[in-house]
C-alpha cells in the first residue's frame, strides 16, 4: 500500500462524506478519531503549563537549597557498610550510613550518621553536605534538576493522557465494531429471508 492510498484512507475513515456506504457507526467513528486527535492536542497546552510550573517551584527550591546547604567533610568514626551485591540486578546502593564527625561552618564539632560508600574504612574523609544547623543533608537540587523534573513531569503526563485517549478511543471502537456486526448480521437475516 502506498503513501497516497494510506492518506486517502485515514481521509475518509475521519471524512465519511455523502457516501451512501458510510454507516451511523462509521460517522461516530470518524467523530471519535477527530475528538481524540483534539483532546491530544488540547492537552499539550496544558502539560506544558504544569511542567513550567513544576520547573519553577523546583527552580525555586534549588535555588533556596544551594544559598543554605554547604559541603563539608566528615571523617568516619566506624567502618561502612561491606560492598554488598545482590538481586537480579546484582546492583546494590553504593552508599549506606556510618557513624562519623565533622567540623560545622561555625567552627562547631558535631557527631551523627552520614552517608558513606560501601567499604570505606574508620578514618576515610567523606564529603558531606549540611544545612544551615550543620545537619547533614542530600546535596541540593541543581538547575539541570529542576529543567529535568519540570520536562519529565509535562512529558509524562502528556504521554499518560495519550495512553488514556487511545484506551477510550479502543473501547469506544470495540463497541462501534460490535453494533456494526450485530446490524450486518441483521442485514444478512432480512436479505436472507428474501
Amino acid at each position: 500500500m502506498n503513501t497516497s492510498s494510506r492518506w486517502s484512507r485515514a481521509w475518509h475513515m475521519v471524512h465519511p462524506g455523502r457516501n451512501p456506504l458510510a454507516r451511523r457507526e462509521d460517522r461516530v467513528e470518524a467523530f471519535t478519531v477527530l475528538l481524540a486527535v483534539a483532546l491530544v492536542v488540547l492537552a499539550l497546552p496544558v502539560a506544558a503549563a504544569v511542567a513550567s510550573g513544576v520547573f519553577a517551584a523546583r527552580a525555586e527550591q534549588a535555588a533556596t537549597e544551594q544559598a543554605t546547604r554547604y559541603r563539608a567533610e566528615a571523617t568516619l568514626l566506624e567502618d561502612s557498610a561491606p560492598i554488598a551485591i545482590g538481586g537480579r540486578s546484582g546492583v546494590v546502593d553504593d552508599t549506606s550510613p556510618a557513624k562519623a564527625t565533622w567540623v560545622t561552618r561555625d567552627g562547631d564539632s558535631r557527631v551523627g550518621e552520614v552517608q558513606a560508600t560501601r567499604g570505606s574504612r574508620a578514618g576515610a574523609k567523606v564529603p558531606v553536605w549540611l544545612d544551615e544547623s550543620g545537619n547533614p543533608v542530600a546535596a541540593p537540587l541543581t538547575g539541570l534538576d529542576a529543567r529535568l523534573l519540570g520536562v519529565g513531569t509535562g512529558v509524562g503526563l502528556w504521554l499518560g493522557f495519550i495512553v488514556v485517549v487511545l484506551a477510550g478511543y479502543g473501547c469506544g471502537r470495540v463497541l462501534l465494531d460490535r453494533a456494526r456486526w450485530a446490524r450486518w448480521q441483521e442485514e444478512w437475516r432480512e436479505f436472507a429471508s428474501h
